[in-house]
């Protein structure tokens, strides 16, 4: 039986995927490529490299300890090594985050936000992660200050 790309990007996916749900840093580390980039919302900027990517993972489930993304639909995979997930992003905020010059401390203000997952894949590694969400929804579902600037 021959493996096609979209089977081998599904397997490198469940890959990640388990790692980021189980918070298995190892395994994260060894499924991510060295030059892997990391979109997130959680960021302005992607993070790059691996051991970049693996500290933002680990600063983020400081703040937001129970963190998790179940899979709503999909995953789905192309030719092309990118793999496409509907997801919701759930958990509690208990930590520090800075948002527009403001910190904010959480308290365990629960949150629940349809989103997305783009992970591109190469081979047996992941070269991109990209997460959706709506981050305004998220943000005022924690407490932060959601103001608009026209």
């Amino acid at each position: 039986m021959t493996v096609t790309h979209e089977d081998l990007a599904l397997r490198v996916f469940d890959r990640w995927y388990a790692a980021h749900e189980s918070c298995d840093l190892v395994e994260l580390g060894a499924v991510l490529a060295p030059d892997v980039t990391v979109h997130s919302l959680f960021r302005p900027v992607p993070v790059q490299s691996r051991d970049a990517a693996v500290a933002h993972f680990q600063r983020t489930m400081s703040s937001f300890p129970d963190l998790s993304m179940p899979v709503v639909s999909g995953p789905v995979a192309a030719d092309n090594g990118a793999v496409l997930a509907e997801v919701a992003f759930t958990g509690s905020f208990t930590g520090r985050l800075t948002w527009r010059d403001i910190a904010y401390n959480g308290t365990g203000e629960r949150f629940e936000v349809p989103g997305a997952v783009l992970v591109r894949t190469r081979g047996e590694e992941v070269i991109t992660v990209r997460t959706l969400f709506d981050r305004d929804s998220w943000l005022r579902q924690i407490g932060v200050t959601v103001d608009h600037v026209s």
